[in-house]
Parts: C-alpha cells; structure tokens; sequence
C-alpha cells in the first residue's frame, strides 16, 4: 500500500530540509555582498562621467549650467563646480533618469569629497539649497552616520 504524501511535504523534504543553517547564512550574505556597494569606496572619475545623464546636460543648458564643466570641477574638488551642481539642484530638472543620475553623482561626490570638505562648501550655500541637495542625495542606511556633517547641513 503506498502512501500519499500531501504536496507541501515534498517541498519540505526537497527544498527546505538540505538547506542547512549554514547554507541558508551563505546564500543571503553572498546575495548581500552582491548587491551593495561598500560606502567607503567611492566612485571613480570616469564613473560620475558615466553616471551624467543627456538630460542634466540638457536641462543644465537651460537653466545656465554647464553641468559637464561643473562635475568636471567638482571630481577636481574645486568647491565652485560642486557649488553649481548644488544650485542644479534647486534649478534643473529632477524627474526621471535626469534626477536620479543628479542624485547619484552628489552621492559620489559627498563619497569622494568626504564628510567635512563637502559639507564645508554646503554650509556656504543659502538653506533652500541646503535642504534640496539634503532631500536629493540617496542616504543608504549608515551613511547619516557616516556623514553627519553633510546630514546636519539642513533641517529635515
């Protein structure tokens, strides 16, 4: 007489059961490591120029800004360039890709330029531009912590 093994059992006996602890431990801190890129290491130079999107440059134009010049000053850590890329903010077009490469290269800057340095040229700039470049850059968890100058540059 065989027996009848309802469905979710099988499951159970050959999907969850050879997945031990350790197996289970490995594959999320590998699906982990995978996904995140370490806070520490910022982005290269020739990233932020990949990241740069045809419409900040597009946008930058008609609002004045020659956002090209400005990214290349800023990767410079000329405190002008990224005081205009601040002002892009306030000024130029943030929905869609344009704003989200816009998002990702202040991040990379705050990465490259490090806490101090970048709040430094933040703080310079009036609070309607403090609190946009705080309300753009994307804050990963930790990185308040890591950079709670730049954080604590404007209200939340």
């Amino acid at each position: 007489m065989d027996a009848v093994v309802p469905s979710g059992w099988v499951a159970y006996l050959f999907l969850v059961r050879p997945m031990t602890p350790l197996r289970v431990a490995m594959t999320v801190f590998l699906a982990a490591s995978i996904q995140a890129q370490p806070l520490d290491v910022p982005p290269s130079a020739a990233q932020l120029r990949e990241w740069m999107d045809d419409g900040c440059v597009s946008s930058g134009k008609h609002v004045g800004i020659d956002y090209p010049g400005a990214l290349e000053r800023a990767i410079r850590r000329e405190p002008a360039g990224l005081a205009e890329l601040f002002r892009y903010t306030v000024i130029g077009e943030l929905d869609g890709e344009a704003g989200e490469a816009h998002s990702a290269i202040l991040f990379g800057l705050l990465q490259r330029w490090g806490d101090r340095r970048f709040a430094h040229v933040l703080r310079a700039q009036k609070l309607g531009i403090r609190k946009a470049v705080i309300d753009t850059i994307p804050m990963p968890p930790g990185s308040r912590l890591k950079f709670p100058l730049t954080y604590a540059s404007a209200p939340h």
